[in-house]
Formats: C-alpha cells, structure tokens, sequence
C-alpha cells in the first residue's frame, strides 16, 4: 500500500522538476540550511519493519471419515446430569411433579440437546394438565432423539397430550409414527 503512493509521488515530483524553466525567470532562492547546520536527530532512530513477502500456497483439505450414523455428545455422560435425571424420575414416580420438572430443567441446563430431559418436561406437563406444553415439549425432544425407543415414549406423550386437547389429528399423526417405529 505504502510502496505505491511512494513511487506516484516520485513519478510527480520528477515530473515536475524536468518542466523547462522559462527563458526570464528568476533564478530560485534556496532555504536549505547547509549539511552541517540541519538540526541534529533527537536520538530516535526510526527504521523500517522488513516483512518478508506473502507467498501463495495451494492449501490441503483432509476429510475426515464420516461413520454411517453420527452419535453426538449430548452432556449425557456427565455425572452431575445421571444424578438429576435420577432425582427427576424418583420425583416423577412418587407423583411429585413439581419437584420432577425442578430437576428436570437442572438437567436440561446441562444438556440442552437430551430428549430424556424433553420427555420428563412433557410426561410432567401432561400430569399438570398442561397438554400445549406437553405436545412442544416433546416434539422439541424428538428432534434430538437417537433411538427408536424414545421416540416411542416421546410420540406416546404426544399422543396422550392430543388426547386431553381433543385433537384427533394430533392423536392420528402420533399413532402413525408410533406404527412406523
């Protein structure tokens, strides 16, 4: 960047010192100070940075082998989220639904991708009488599902969940999936 707006400024400056003077002008007069009285530097050297030039290279893209079915980390390994899906289903069993869906919702934190997690929420929602939630719930769950076992359970509350609404598509669609598993 710097190299071009030098070499125009030289090309201008050449340029304009080989104009041919005119017959009658006056000679100039010079205010340059002789070599020996130019102020002396006040001890800053400045000197340039070299970089060395940027050179092309052809760049190499390895691809990774894909395997046939990609199993991702979901956050269900850790122990903290085991201990509260356990506390989630104790709570779940014994019918306390509040305490169910506190613990459920700690593990979702940790694992925000787990359908168990989904199907808790939506199982509690359904005990709650709160099919809406229940129906998002698990649908949301069975975009992150893996095995066909939960998406049994998930299309099972789904189907429970259009069952309280009275919405027979709901109920059909979810009954269509479930033969389908």
């Amino acid at each position: 960047m710097l190299r071009p707006i030098l070499l125009s400024a030289a090309v201008m400056l050449v340029g304009c010192q080989s104009l041919p003077k005119p017959e009658n002008a006056k000679p100039e007069l010079t205010t340059e100070k002789p070599k020996a009285e130019q102020a002396k530097p006040s001890g800053v050297v400045i000197t340039p940075y070299d970089q060395p030039e940027i050179k092309r290279q052809k760049m190499q893209v390895v691809v990774p082998e894909q395997k046939s079915q990609q199993k991702f980390e979901d956050g269900r390994s850790l122990p903290a989220f085991k201990q509260l899906m356990q506390q989630t289903q104790q709570a779940y069993k014994q019918g306390h639904w509040n305490d169910a869906e506190a613990a459920a919702l700690r593990a979702q934190r940790l694992a925000p991708q787990s359908a168990e997690t989904f199907l808790f929420l939506a199982l509690v929602a359904n005990q709650k009488n709160q099919p809406a939630n229940a129906e998002a719930l698990a649908r949301r769950g069975l975009s992150y599902a893996q095995t066909q076992a939960m998406k049994k359970q998930l299309w099972g509350a789904i189907a429970k969940a259009g069952q309280k609404q009275n919405n027979s598509k709901t109920v059909q669609q979810a009954q269509q999936a479930l033969k389908s598993l």
